[in-house]
């Protein structure tokens, strides 16, 4: 026998003697439930939730025949506004307020642009950046096709290059006095 082995079976002999007489610690498991705790500052007044049910709930499943084929995505009210599309396409108006739908269903998609509709209103903002992003092209084309059937949308176009291109859109809202 070495003289490393030899230490190695004294030093195991020794500890066996140093834990002689303990006992092994039972391991209790403990789950712990989660806590929801209500947080004061996320609460929202029945008005306002009642106000984005009511932009949300223009927004519908209907039958759609292929309204926004056309590449870039546009869209205005009236003929009398298309001006204001012009300078939409051109990139003139800056947006104050940012939208982004990754990874929400349909119905989230619908409630946060009810949302949007109803900040932008109470907020005076005319001009929102709503971003669908690309993914399975569910929000890509059922964005436009919702925010057409809403009555307070005046334009919206694809938004330009730096605000996302064709993976985003470029809202003006009508503000009610």
């Amino acid at each position: 026998m070495n003289k490393k082995n030899r230490d190695t079976i004294n030093s195991n002999i020794l500890f066996r003697q140093w834990l002689n007489g303990t006992r092994e610690i039972v391991q209790d498991t403990i789950f712990h439930s989660r806590v929801h705790k209500k947080n004061n500052a996320n609460i929202i007044s029945k008005r306002y939730i009642l106000e984005q049910n009511a932009h949300s709930h223009y927004f519908s499943y209907r039958n759609k025949t292929n309204l926004f084929k056309d590449n870039p995505v546009s869209y205005i009210r009236h003929n009398s506004s298309y001006n204001i599309l012009k300078n939409l396409q051109k990139g003139k108006y800056n947006p104050d307020i940012f939208l982004d739908l990754h990874g929400l269903t349909q119905y989230q998609a619908q409630q946060a642009l009810g949302e949007l509709i109803t900040t932008c209103q109470k907020e005076k903002y005319f001009c929102a950046h709503i971003m669908h992003g690309y993914g399975k092209n569910i929000l890509k084309k059922q964005t436009p096709f919702w925010l057409s059937q809403h009555p307070d949308i005046i334009a919206f176009h694809q938004a330009p290059k730096f605000f996302g291109s064709d993976a985003a859109i470029i809202v003006i809202i009508e503000i009610h006095s």
